[in-house]
């Protein structure tokens, strides 16, 4: 799936507000996790530092959907190992998956993970993409209706098929630990998993969170540099972006997502770069923002509509210039 850039600046409240700070202590946890970095910020009335409890719901996501874990169980189920048990979670981001699939006409697809890594691998190493027959050949083991779920079993149409959830799984893990802060009557928080984000109440200050959108860049020497684009207040609902991390693919002097669509197999051609998606919760907005960004601004304005999401855009015009798009819910706020 694509990889997703983010600048999170939970504390940005800081600088622009003058009202008085809150009167409740806010608890800040943050480390690695995932493959990637959290950051949560909580009020508890009793002040409770729940770090091992976090802890502990990111073992369990591991065991179940981890790619990295050869013992998890969707490491196990792409081995076609037999017997494998499914839990709850796994249940759950699976057939949310296959929801979020059939919306979006299959441009959200677990099952697309052979021909990313095609892709994606060769570009890194510096190797040749792969030819026609490769993509057809790994275009016959993708499709989300090629899986499901029957009396507690994962079942394929073909042994070759394997499963990733990366594009969905830190969004489900992101409301998981919101579900836990929730019920421990937490009102004021901020959860972020690498770059997807969700918050309740206020911050610190007083103030509705904001999130801090990355302008893309092709330079890589701007990366500790890097620019804001815009700002989303954000209280009560999940945001989450996909796009490239700090850079694009350039090819004969266009600009494009490095990102893959299901359907031919091949990386997206339209112009791209980044969307931002805010939803409820953070698993809807976590696969959303992957799918617009493999289906383009002229296919995901109109979805957006049609299923009440408001998303912030970033594509490159026919010179190369970078252009946005904001539905008309979405507020955005120019960066300091």
């Amino acid at each position: 799936m694509p990889v997703r850039y983010w600048f999170l600046l939970p504390f940005l409240a800081y600088a622009l507000s003058a009202c008085q700070r809150s009167q409740q202590r806010y608890i800040h946890l943050e480390g690695q996790a995932q493959g990637t970095t959290f950051h949560i910020a909580y009020a508890h009335p009793q002040g409770r530092d729940f770090s091992a409890s976090v802890d502990s719901l990111f073992r369990v996501i591991d065991r179940s959907m981890s790619l990295w874990d050869s013992t998890s169980v969707i490491s196990r189920l792409n081995r076609n190992e037999p017997d494998v048990l499914l839990d709850e979670h796994f249940t759950a981001v699976f057939e949310r998956s296959q929801q979020l699939a059939q919306a979006t006409e299959g441009f959200f697809d677990i099952t697309v993970g052979p021909l990313v890594r095609a892709w994606g691998f060769s570009y890194k190493k510096g190797l040749p993409p792969p030819d026609s027959a490769q993509v057809d050949s790994l275009r016959q083991i993708v499709g989300y209706r090629r899986v499901r779920i029957s009396q507690g079993r994962l079942q394929k149409d073909d042994p070759r098929i394997e499963l990733d959830m990366n594009a969905i799984a830190q969004g489900y893990t992101v409301d998981l630990i919101a579900d836990f802060l929730e019920r421990r009557g937490v009102e004021n928080y901020l959860i972020e998993v690498g770059g997807e984000v969700r918050t309740a109440g206020v911050n610190e200050r007083g103030e509705v969170w904001r999130i801090g959108i990355d302008r893309p860049t092709s330079d890589p020497t701007e990366g500790q540099k890097r620019q804001l684009q815009t700002v989303i207040p954000l209280s009560g609902k999940s945001l989450a972006t996909s796009g490239s991390y700090r850079k694009f693919i350039e090819r004969e002097g266009k600009k494009f997502s490095h990102a893959i669509d299901p359907h031919t197999g091949y990386p997206v051609s339209h112009q791209l770069l980044s969307v931002s998606v805010v939803a409820n919760d953070c698993t809807t907005a976590d696969a959303y923002a992957t799918a617009f960004l493999v289906m383009g601004l002229e296919k995901a304005i109109p979805l957006a509509q049609r299923t009440g999401l408001a998303l912030y855009a970033i594509y490159a015009d026919e010179e190369g210039r970078l252009r946005t798009y904001a539905s008309p819910e979405m507020t955005s706020q120019p960066p300091l």
